[in-house]
């Protein structure tokens, strides 16, 4: 959670560039687009494949059917050459409506309808594409500052209670890390790719859930390792092992599920800010390591606040993270949302159910669940909105949002069970020596 603020902090400092006009394809005339519009002008691209027989003899009619939400201003061919044409768009209140393309050839006196793309579903939300960025602008920047000053003292004190025994023991058997590694690179994304198909999501969409199964652990998987009596040093570990894992196998989990999908084009990986998130955890913590060698009663005082600031981060990045969400939700649906609870489930399982089966001690078992389960949805969406098209981008980006925000209630919720347990637990044993 912790690094997931993090990453929505840098948002306000990153430029996603122009985004690309959203086109569509009679090539594909089965698949139901659906098409996300922010501004009060847009334009979609149609292409075809078919060739006039005369020049200039096919013509596109659009039709929509509520006028009150979207209106045809113009349509326009590209060339004479080709039957390619673009479509200028008015958007005059939020809501969602169907459009209607036909592509005519007129012979003679007669016409011919040709292609057509029925039940194109428009969402129509006046958010701008900096939306996203915005929504964090009239935050005081002193309270900013404070926040990540927190977060920073925070990691160093978890440096404090970084354990060198626990350290070589990981490097002279590192099963857990394996373990982490294969179900959040290799079993998590070609669940999320099944579950997708199954249910039948858009493209867009659908990439968007591997993409998010495909991160690797958040910053926040040590905060529940040490509130759920995990093993926070390998926790740490785990977390910056997946992290630089995640700049050779994002990439290659792009590439192979966007060819499985049918989805053309290049998708950029911000090597940048993986690599700034393993700094932005790596550094704090080395210094907390010092600390605790160099200054030990410094030390000790690092680690009795760790549990009362570490509460403090959570909530504020849950605020953050659900503030930020809201404005997305409007485009997920029952399949989404269902997604969104079955990944971080998914995840804390494989991880917990394989450790168990290697006969792992406990805490690990809790740690590799931890890990596998919390994941660093922002990195998919600085992905998703790097490479997308600007109606595909918001349409897919629900979707690490939607995971985010279901990570942080199934991790409260697996919080609040614990200290209820453990609290009858403690009640019992002091009942029974009254």
């Amino acid at each position: 959670m912790i690094s997931k603020l993090f990453m929505i902090l840098l948002l306000l400092f990153v430029t996603l560039g122009e985004a690309r006009k959203p086109f569509l394809s009679f090539l594909n005339i089965e698949k139901t687009a659906i098409l996300f519009f922010t501004r009060t002008e847009e334009t979609i691209i149609i292409r075809s494949s078919y060739k006039d027989k005369r020049p200039n003899s096919s013509y596109l009619f659009v039709q929509t059917e509520d006028p009150k939400i979207l209106q045809v201003m113009n349509v326009t061919k590209t060339s004479s050459n080709v039957t390619n044409f673009t479509i200028n768009l008015m958007t005059d209140q939020e809501g969602e409506t169907n459009l209607t393309i036909q592509l005519w050839d007129s012979e003679g006196k007669q016409e011919r309808l040709i292609e057509e793309i029925k039940k194109v579903k428009v969402k129509v939300s006046k958010q701008t594409k900096d939306s996203l960025s915005q929504a964090l602008m009239h935050i005081d920047g002193r309270i900013l500052m404070l926040v990540v000053s927190m977060i920073l003292l925070n990691k160093c004190a978890f440096g404090c209670k970084i354990e060198f025994q626990v350290l070589q023991t990981v490097w002279k058997r590192p099963l857990p890390i394996l373990l982490g590694a294969v179900t959040q690179f290799f079993l998590m994304p070609f669940c999320g790719f099944l579950l997708s198909q199954i249910l039948a999501l858009p493209k867009a969409q659908a990439f968007g859930f591997v993409l998010t199964c495909t991160c690797p652990g958040g910053g926040g998987g040590y905060l529940f390792a040490l509130l759920l009596k995990g093993d926070v040093t390998l926790s740490i570990l785990m977390t910056c092992t997946s992290t630089l894992l995640a700049l050779i196998m994002m990439p290659v989990n792009s590439y192979i599920y966007s060819r499985m999908l049918g989805l053309s084009g290049i998708f950029h990986i911000p090597v940048s800010r993986i690599v700034s998130t393993l700094l932005f955890i790596l550094i704090p913590i080395s210094v907390g390591i010092v600390i605790k060698h160099r200054i030990p009663e410094k030390a000790n005082l690092l680690e009795r606040i760790i549990r009362p600031l570490s509460f403090v981060l959570m909530f504020i990045g849950s605020y953050l993270t659900f503030r930020m969400g809201s404005m997305f939700l409007k485009l997920a649906n029952l399949e989404v949302l269902l997604l969104g609870l079955l990944v971080p489930a998914l995840g804390l399982l494989f991880g917990y159910s394989f450790a168990k089966v290697c006969m792992l001690p406990l805490p690990v078992c809790k740690t590799v669940a931890i890990e596998s389960g919390i994941l660093n949805s922002f990195l998919a969406l600085a992905i998703i909105q790097l490479s997308f098209s600007q109606s595909k981008a918001h349409l897919a980006s629900v979707v690490p949002f939607t995971v985010a925000m279901c990570s942080v209630c199934e991790m409260l919720l697996i919080l609040l069970i614990h200290e209820v347990k453990k609290g009858c637990v403690l009640n019992f044993f002091s009942y029974s020596k009254s």
